[in-house]
């Protein structure tokens, strides 16, 4: 049957070539065919889809690093990632950071506590853009108490997902608490749940003001982790340190002023002798009583400009509104040690704190020793001298 096919088609070729050499031989004046145009092909655009703001990213959302791939040295065992000094118990470098939410309105700033033992200080704006909150970060050191502590707001989602710590807070607005509670996957610790005995185990109080009794300890906070199993061999990465100042210095800074709302505006001077600067807030200094009475120095003050918006999440019964900042992705910063300024963008994701990045993509390396981190919508909100 295959040979029988193949014939059939060479008879057809062959009485194909026998016509068409009939035609040429007639001298035909027919015009050769024209070819079809061929289109050139048309650019496919990919169709990027708006994504959507993650509120927030569970442990297991696949996250893009917006951070340079570049691995910093490790700091030696007993060194705190965070402050770059030694820690007084290096294990505790091996758990989670203990996160503190703490009252910085004019009546809870009088009030602070141990503020000058934390290893890293955000200030950020809250509550209808009427006042700032700070968030104490506790690694290297221990702290007997931190206070006066208050309710959790939305920055302290992010910030704690950066360094993979463990939040304490007294209470918060319906919304943020649920999200704490059933959506983050940290450990978060409310003092109006968490310690219910009220025997001091977790929180203790001081007095009887609503705005300064609360009383946190590193101690406590690590207690009812260990009570709930929720331990966990930590590793996150920390900031870079140098002893000698980096050589990209854009200018000297001996005076930094930050306009927040509400009269919190904030100072910073910069003291030789103590090798770092002194705060003021609301035209007051700021001095620590868990270090004797001895002002709050910064070797690093670091302002970090990010997006903010308005929620519509009430945070008290006066209906204010709340407000959230994205602590991730990239913005500008001014970093400020040993009386000089240096500059370059911040770029931060959930899976690390931020970096900041100088000319050429070169972390700007930090003085050993306390960093405040003041958050700030603008850096047009931060003037130097």
């Amino acid at each position: 049957m295959h040979g029988v096919l193949v014939r059939s088609v060479s008879m057809r070729l062959l009485l194909f070539v026998l016509v068409l050499v009939a035609l040429t031989a007639c001298g035909s004046t027919a015009a050769a065919p024209t070819a079809t145009a061929t289109k050139t092909p048309v650019e496919v655009q990919e169709v990027v889809e708006p994504t959507a703001t993650p509120v927030p990213p569970t442990p297991t959302e696949v996250v893009v690093a917006l951070v340079p791939t570049d691995t910093p040295t490790p700091l030696p065992g007993n060194i705190a990632p965070y402050s770059g000094l030694p820690a007084d118990n290096p294990e505790n470098l091996k758990r989670r950071p203990v996160l503190i939410c703490i009252n910085n309105d004019s009546v809870g700033r009088s009030a602070h506590y141990g503020l000058g033992l934390a290893d890293v200080v955000y200030e950020y704006i809250v509550d209808g853009f009427t006042l700032t909150r700070i968030t104490a970060i506790y690694q290297g050191q221990s702290a007997e108490r931190v206070g006066p502590v208050r309710s959790a707001r939305m920055p302290n989602v992010w910030i704690t997902y950066m360094y993979d710590g463990i939040l304490a807070c007294s209470g918060g607005s319906d919304e943020v608490r649920y999200l704490l509670k059933n959506e983050v996957g940290f450990p978060y610790l409310d003092a109006d749940i968490d310690d219910l005995t009220q025997d001091g185990r977790y929180f203790f109080s001081i007095g009887s003001a609503y705005q300064t009794r609360m009383q946190a300890s590193t101690d406590g906070v690590r207690r009812w982790e260990d009570d709930r199993g929720l331990t966990k061999e930590w590793s996150r990465p920390g900031f870079q340190f140098s002893q000698e100042p980096p050589a990209n210095a854009v200018g000297t800074a001996t005076s930094i002023q930050i306009s927040y709302p509400g009269g919190n505006g904030v100072e910073w001077r910069y003291d030789p002798g103590l090798g770092g600067y002194i705060r003021f807030q609301g035209g007051v200094q700021q001095f620590d009583p868990a270090l004797n009475g001895q002002p709050i120095v910064a070797k690093n003050v670091i302002v970090q400009a990010a997006v903010h918006e308005l929620t519509d999440i009430v945070e008290d019964s006066l209906g204010t509104k709340g407000v959230d900042i994205k602590l991730y992705g990239f913005g500008d910063f001014r970093i400020f040690r040993d009386g000089q300024v240096y500059e370059g963008t911040w770029r931060a994701d959930p899976e690390g704190p931020p970096r900041f990045l100088g000319p050429g993509e070169v972390i700007v390396q930090l003085k050993p020793g306390q960093s405040w981190i003041q958050v700030v919508r603008e850096i047009g909100e931060l003037t130097y001298q």
